[in-house]
């Protein structure tokens, strides 16, 4: 898969949020992100396994639920951070707490095609 980036910024005025990433969930599940601070920030990584897009159980965008990441390092963050999914989250998204600054997330997933 192509990385996917998305950037949030400026949240002086309040929370901020960066469009929703979608991944491939019939793709293996090693997920890299590469969330780049720049500035003063404070933001968290989440992730949904719900899908406004499913033909059988459709979940409308402003109901989503988010779960923070498990990796205590990208929730309430301030600084250039590296993880990873061992699993693959259907959406992900960057909170932008607070801060004047930017977040630009990088997501790399996993080809679905072994070499």
């Amino acid at each position: 898969m192509r990385p996917i980036t998305v950037t949030v910024s400026n949240a002086s005025g309040g929370t901020k949020y960066s469009d929703l990433v979608r991944l491939d969930e019939w793709a293996p599940g090693q997920v890299g992100v590469q969330l780049t601070a720049s500035g003063t920030v404070n933001y968290t990584l989440q992730q949904s396994m719900d899908d406004p897009n499913s033909p059988t159980n459709p979940v409308a965008q402003n109901s989503m639920t988010w779960v923070n990441c498990a990796d205590t390092a990208a929730v309430g963050a301030s600084s250039t951070v590296q993880t990873n999914y061992q699993f693959v989250p259907l959406f992900c998204r960057v909170v932008l707490n607070s801060g004047s600054g930017s977040v630009t997330a990088t997501f790399v997933q996993a080809s679905s095609v072994p070499l």
